[in-house]
């Protein structure tokens, strides 16, 4: 790839997260189905032509914008509990890590929190810990799927109350125990998990904001 080329891949690099930037505080404030293509135009402080240059309609800026919030995070996560060896232990700390997220960062949590759309690598990281822990024995579930909505309704319903209400510090790890419970983990084991200290993420998720930043 010649300079030329590289340059102009890069200012349209840039551009995009401008729009996903401008997208997430939309979407954050109106909610996936209020708003419209002149408000993502407005809060991008670019013209339609070059809007549509880079999506074609409200839904694909959606999906690109939940992608790139979701896949980020998932990735700083993965990253900490990848060498875990036990399904529940991945799962339990995987969901610490996420509540953390919300919980330092109001304006990603409104958003996810607003939008039905998981990206496909939430679902690939929690459905397979999901599909372990109960082939090994460790989740007492009768069906994949009540267990998948069971975690994603009860944390989604748990980041609501943290951008409403004010919760106390332990709130995150009281979510966590109750999820555990539900999904048929002993008492023992749960106080256990949730004794050890949640790892650091050593790749912190970025914001959008910060993405075009460093971009």
């Amino acid at each position: 790839m010649d300079h030329r080329t590289r340059v102009g891949q890069e200012r349209s690099n840039r551009t995009r997260l401008r729009i996903l930037e401008a997208a997430m505080r939309v979407f954050a404030e109106k909610g996936p189905d209020a708003p419209v293509i002149q408000d993502f135009i407005i809060a991008a402080g670019m013209s339609r032509g070059t809007f549509y240059n880079y999506f074609n309609s409200i839904e694909e800026l959606l999906i690109a914008t939940s992608k790139q919030l979701e896949d980020d995070l998932i990735v700083s996560i993965q990253a900490e509990i990848e060498s875990m060896p036990s399904p529940v232990e991945r799962m339990t700390f995987g969901m610490l890590l996420w509540l953390q997220k919300a919980a330092d960062d109001p304006t990603w949590c409104a958003f996810v929190n607003r939008v039905a759309h998981h990206s496909v690598m939430v679902e690939t990281q929690l459905g397979g810990d999901l599909r372990g822990g109960i082939s090994c024995g460790e989740l007492s579930c009768p069906d994949l799927n009540a267990a998948y909505d069971l975690v994603v309704g009860t944390l989604r319903q748990s980041m609501n109350r943290m951008l409403t209400e004010k919760v106390q510090t332990n709130y995150p790890k009281l979510v966590v125990h109750t999820v555990l419970q539900g999904l048929g983990v002993g008492n023992k084991q749960i106080k256990t998990l949730l004794d050890r200290a949640v790892p650091q993420m050593r790749r912190p998720a970025r914001t959008i904001s910060r993405l075009a930043a460093v971009s």
